[in-house]
């Protein structure tokens, strides 16, 4: 899902304007909450190229605000990521017939606190982030399962619980400025541009 936030700095760099993904986070959090919204999965989004003219042109195709600035551009692709995965979250539910409790998020995606916490607020429900070398540690855990050394899955997943203290980003109390810009989101999805 961070395809357009590391398309839209490279593009950045490009133009001379070398930003760290800490100083991303920064300008966007500085902006306005709930403004716009791009669908992330929209195939406009899927390629290489001038990420953040995209980001401006589907929210001018869909009579939203157009981006004026970096931050801008950084907090509609995240809201719109956390509005996406709360999309996903409710057709989870919906075929589980049962709500979702929290969200976990391994790997490199928990680094990014300010997507953690917008995806707490956006689907209403805890987000545990960690560990961050997930894919390593699952490999680790499934050699020591083949070796011996660990039972099984179940074992492995205790093991890990026990070893990494994970953040757990809250959602807000105040819920109806995000349920209204998830109905926002879910019409600019539906949108035929």
């Amino acid at each position: 899902g961070l395809w357009t936030v590391q398309e839209s700095r490279r593009q950045w760099k490009r133009e001379g304007k070398d930003f760290s993904f800490a100083d991303l986070q920064n300008f966007a959090e500085a902006e306005k909450p709930l403004v716009s919204f791009i669908n992330p999965d929209h195939p406009m989004f899927a390629t290489p190229g001038n990420m953040p003219e995209r980001i401006c042109r589907f929210c001018e195709m869909t009579g939203q605000h157009v981006p004026e600035n970096v931050g801008q551009v950084v907090r509609v692709i995240m809201e719109s990521l956390a509005l996406r995965y709360r999309y996903v979250m409710d057709g989870i539910t919906a075929l589980r017939g049962k709500p979702v409790k929290a969200i976990h998020i391994v790997g490199g995606g928990t680094k990014d606190t300010f997507l953690c916490q917008l995806a707490a607020h956006a689907c209403n429900v805890p987000v545990i982030a960690g560990p961050v070398e997930a894919t390593a540690i699952g490999n680790l855990c499934m050699q020591y399962i083949a070796a011996g050394e660990l039972k099984d899955l179940a074992e492995a997943r205790e093991l890990v619980s026990n070893s990494f203290d994970p953040v757990v980003y809250q959602p807000c109390a105040e819920r109806a400025a995000w349920d209204e810009a998830y109905g926002r989101f879910c019409e600019i999805c539906k949108a035929e541009i």
